[in-house]
């Protein structure tokens, strides 16, 4: 069935639709997915208080991702091994985002490079994402590409230096590498990551003009040292709970960045958990330029390719729109956290 009217009702058609491998592989996440299922238990406690009477007529839900205005705070994060839900993969995933106008990401664990996407995409809004999988030569490469491709930012993702885990993925003895066509080069040297610090943001810094984004970040340590050392992004991230078990949330890793953070101008992106408009506005509200779906975004493109994955974006903006009338949000500056109830989201922590 092609057809739904939710991301729910999406996920079941997609359930429906792929192998139970194939399934597992998507839903897993590191060791016994606690980290994963934390994201979506966490923003489920945070409450949000309505305003009445609040004269918020048409929503305005625009903003400017750097130079580059859009309509709506909501990125297609980068994924890997998308051929294996469309034979197209990443291709496919870009024309369903750039209908509903969303800048998208892939990277150098994609299936797909980044001059096939951008052939076959040729107005899309896209960044692009390194793991930094090869020496210093290789990273500059990978940028010096992106910038010939008119990226309009670079992603390094730092949480993700080695395989996980995944009970679930290895349960099933599946190994996605080996599923679907491949354009895009295989990294060179993935355990050339595990040596790199942060000399290495200070030195790509310099080297492009591009702004760069840090993927990854889950403290405010580690959001200061982003800034220190030239990033003009952070990317607050725990890769969907799928590399690293710790039980931090991004809800409550974006709360303890943004109390350290308010004497910073930095833009601030965040994933984890996103179903519903209503998850959009607590994250807006925790203090996130923009939010970034990843998982439901495959969904639409293994149920019915790029249209698809843009009915994903087009319900989750129906969504947002219907919520901010209804609980009395203008614009993106009505977003704070006084609009929050967090005691519940508290306890979890400690706070």
């Amino acid at each position: 069935m092609k057809n739904f009217a939710t991301i729910r009702q999406c996920k079941v058609n997609f359930k429906k639709k792929i192998n139970y491998k194939t399934y597992n592989w998507i839903a897993a996440a590191a060791e016994d997915g606690f980290t994963s299922e934390i994201n979506s238990e966490a923003l489920k406690q945070i409450i949000i208080k309505p305003q009445l009477l609040s004269k918020t007529g048409y929503p305005d839900c625009s903003s400017n991702f750097f130079k580059t205005k859009i309509k709506f705070p909501v990125l297609l994060a980068p994924m890997g091994h998308q051929t294996q839900f469309h034979r197209n993969g990443e291709i496919e995933t870009c024309r369903g985002a750039f209908k509903s106008d969303i800048i998208s990401s892939f990277g150098t664990q994609s299936r797909m490079s980044l001059d096939d996407i951008r052939k076959s995409n040729k107005n899309a809004k896209l960044t692009w994402t390194i793991f930094p999988f090869g020496d210093l030569k290789w990273i500059k490469n990978q940028i010096k590409n992106a910038e010939k491709n008119n990226a309009l930012a670079i992603v390094l993702c730092l949480d993700a230096n080695v395989r996980s885990c995944r009970y679930k993925d290895l349960e099933s003895f599946y190994d996605a590498r080996k599923i679907g066509k491949r354009t895009n080069p295989i990294s060179p040297n993935p355990e050339k990551s595990y040596f790199y610090d942060w000399s290495l943001i200070k030195k790509l810094s310099k080297f492009t003009k591009l702004p760069i984004i840090l993927k990854g970040i889950l403290t405010s340590e580690d959001a200061i040292r982003a800034i220190e050392n030239g990033a003009k992004g952070i990317w607050i991230s725990n890769h969907g709970g799928r590399m690293f078990n710790s039980g931090l949330s991004t809800s409550h890793a974006l709360f303890s960045i943004n109390k350290k953070l308010k004497n910073h101008r930095i833009i601030k992106i965040v994933d984890g958990g996103i179903e519903k408009g209503s998850d959009i506005i607590k994250y807006l509200c925790l203090g996130a330029d923009f939010v970034a779906i990843g998982r439901p975004a495959i969904y639409g493109l293994a149920v019915n390719g790029n249209l698809g994955v843009s009915r994903i974006f087009e319900i989750l903006k129906k969504e947002l729109r219907t919520s901010m009338i209804n609980g009395g949000f203008k614009n993106l500056k009505s977003f704070n956290q006084n609009r929050l109830i967090l005691n519940k989201f508290k306890n979890i922590y400690g706070i």
